[in-house]
């Protein structure tokens, strides 16, 4: 079933809606919610039809089904399941002491990651068990690139408002939440702190990039906090980009607000004291997990182990150059350029990463731009242009790279 279908169903499905269990048990009928907005089940309704396992510590909601095990995080939409995170139209929450799981989980990620097991019907909206003898089918590798971007449709049409021609999507990251507020703000309104802004920037990202044709998702859309790892670990197979959203801050001092401007880094060793600093602050957030990894050991130890970060290094330089560029253009603050420093929450990622901080909380000028509905739109927009500019000089490459024949 395609996204917008799911998403068709998601938001429109009647109340009374149900979908259709079947194994070697027999055939279930169960109800689906639309309370929140989008198509859930009860979780505990499927414990017998599927003869899963069911367990809720805290936020983290575990389910066992067919010797698989997959984890969910109430209120963020994606579930992990063999070390691949997929992502989810909706999330995961409690109602009434009882855990209700998004319907996409049946109908997209368990055909997915169990997919010699279970099969979805959309027509008939109906998961059937398959009698096939055998182990569990491998998920896809996370570093598979996007089917769309693998074999594009050479004669697909631009779309009229970018003049893209392949069908992209993009991952927006609002840094914080939950638990973790980040930096305080100290020249925000109304009590607003780093992870409202980040979230209301992220949010209207999401929209304009897909008022402009092109697939977003976010890694969280509540205020919650979802794991550093876990963000970036979201755009793999079915991404192309990863935008994480932050708000700066200067330490305490005398020239503390005279800071200012937007400046967007890319994953490497930090070159300066600043781009130390600014790295370690949004690393900080790792303590409010409930159990982080051990700490790296020398400046960039826990990207260096993993060589595949490197594979979109110059692209994600060349994502960060253009985005900058937008968003200096219609900030009060100024150009503060490229950066690049070792952010934890850039190393999962498999695609072109970085991480825009959207101004300096600690500047009056910055504060209430970023704080306004009119600096946040701008914001946004300039950030989804400079992810247009870049995904046009994409497709320019691939077409060039294309041979002949392939056309």
């Amino acid at each position: 079933m395609t996204v917008l279908a799911w998403l068709a169903l998601a938001t429109a499905a009647p109340p009374t809606q149900a979908i259709v269990i079947a194994t070697a048990r027999g055939e279930t009928s169960v109800p689906v919610t639309t309370e929140r907005g989008s198509a859930a089940v009860a979780a505990p309704l499927l414990v017998r039809p599927l003869g899963l396992t069911l367990a809720l510590d805290g936020s983290r909601v575990t389910i066992g089904l067919a010797g698989g095990v997959f984890v969910f995080e109430l209120g963020a939409p994606f579930v992990r399941a063999s070390g691949v995170v997929y992502s989810l139209v909706a999330e995961p929450y409690l109602a009434r002491d009882t855990v209700f799981i998004p319907v996409t989980w049946l109908a997209d990620c368990v055909p997915r990651a169990l997919g010699a097991r279970y099969r979805w019907d959309a027509a008939a909206l109906r998961l059937a068990e398959v009698p096939v003898a055998g182990a569990v089918a491998a998920a896809p590798p996370a570093g598979s690139p996007p089917a769309a971007v693998a074999s594009p449709p050479p004669s697909h049409p631009p779309n009229p408002t970018t003049g893209l021609r392949l069908r992209h999507t993009i991952v927006i990251d609002p840094g914080h939440g939950g638990v973790d507020p980040g930096n305080p703000g100290r020249y925000f309104p109304d009590g607003l702190v780093e992870k409202d802004i980040t979230l209301a920037v992220g949010r209207l990202l999401r929209a304009e990039l897909m008022r402009r044709g092109i697939g977003a998702a976010l890694t969280r859309s509540t205020d919650t906090l979802i794991d550093l790892a876990d963000r970036g670990a979201l755009c793999k197979a079915a991404c192309d980009l990863f935008v994480s959203i932050h708000v700066n801050a200067m330490p305490e001092g005398r020239r503390a607000d005279r800071a200012s401007g937007v400046e967007t880094y890319f994953l490497s060793d930090a070159k300066t004291e600043d781009q130390e600093r600014v790295a370690k602050t949004e690393n900080d957030a790792i303590r409010f997990e409930a159990s982080g990894p051990a700490p790296a050991t020398g400046p960039l130890g826990f990207i260096l182990r993993d060589l595949q970060v490197n594979e979109y290094l110059r692209e994600s330089a060349q994502l960060a150059e253009l985005v900058q560029d937008s968003v200096a253009h219609v900030h009060p603050g100024g150009d503060h350029g490229v950066q690049q420093a070792g952010f934890m929450v850039l190393t999962s990622a498999r695609r072109p990463a970085i991480l825009v901080e959207t101004g300096f909380a600690t500047n009056r000028t910055d504060g209430a731009f970023l704080a306004s509905s009119l600096g946040q739109h701008k914001i946004a927009s300039a950030i989804a242009s400079g992810i247009v500019a870049y995904l046009l000089e994409f497709e320019r490459k691939l077409a060039i790279a294309a041979p002949a024949g392939g056309r």
